[in-house]
């Protein structure tokens, strides 16, 4: 499965700020996540599927069987999905972190995923020239990727709002990032007087590591 991310806005390259900026970056792919869980057809199908119903010897499956993969239609993931049935878990669902709030990652170790990621990073420096003036890509990028797993607890919001709850997130932790690349060009049209302004275009390739029943409609593309 892929698909594309956008950021916009203000990236320095401190240390010190990482944690705010992250989480303003974070709270502008929520907008664009929420959207792929809504309106993205496989996404739909494993908010469906995505129920483990424990197996028992002599007793066939509990809760009456297997999931089903019928295409489907679903407004939306928190509106649609019926109840969990008697030992049902749901792998997708919301993972609540105190003081933070409920967070829906897409990419888990539940589902047995991982992704890797392609990013276009446009800034004002010229080439050969990231670690002068709005420079240090390696900072610039570890903020990135904090940006897109999920906070695990209030000290990362950096003082941030959290933009809604449940919050979209693309991973429930950095690691489960198996590959990437990072391809940089100047930044047009925007004013030299944001040093640190950059526009990121993010292709994720979101893989299966172990395919299961519950995960089994993301391997097809």
């Amino acid at each position: 499965m892929k698909f594309t991310l956008i950021y916009d806005g203000e990236l320095p390259a401190g240390s010190g700020s990482r944690a705010k900026y992250a989480s303003r970056i974070r709270n502008q792919f929520h907008d664009q996540l929420a959207d792929l869980w809504q309106s993205n057809v496989v996404l739909r199908q494993l908010a469906r599927t995505a129920r483990t119903t424990p197996y028992h010897f002599g007793g066939g499956w509990l809760g009456g069987g297997p999931p089903s993969f019928e295409p489907i239609e679903l407004p939306t993931y928190e509106d649609a999905m019926p109840p969990l049935l008697d030992g049902q878990t749901d792998l997708c669902g919301p993972i609540d972190k105190q003081g933070v709030g409920k967070i829906i990652p897409l990419v888990r170790h539940s589902l047995y995923l991982f992704c890797d990621v392609d990013i276009l990073f446009l800034r004002h420096d010229e080439p050969f020239k990231l670690l002068k003036r709005g420079g240090d890509l390696d900072n610039r990028i570890k903020t990135l990727f904090d940006s897109l797993r999920m906070p695990d607890n209030v000290s990362e919001l950096g003082g941030e709002v959290v933009a809604a709850d449940p919050l979209y997130v693309l991973l429930e932790d950095d690691a489960l990032i198996k590959g990437f690349s990072v391809k940089t060009g100047k930044l047009l049209g925007v004013r030299k007087d944001k040093p640190h302004h950059v526009r990121l275009t993010i292709e994720v390739a979101v893989k299966v590591s172990r395919v299961r029943s519950q995960n089994m409609c993301l391997t097809s593309d």
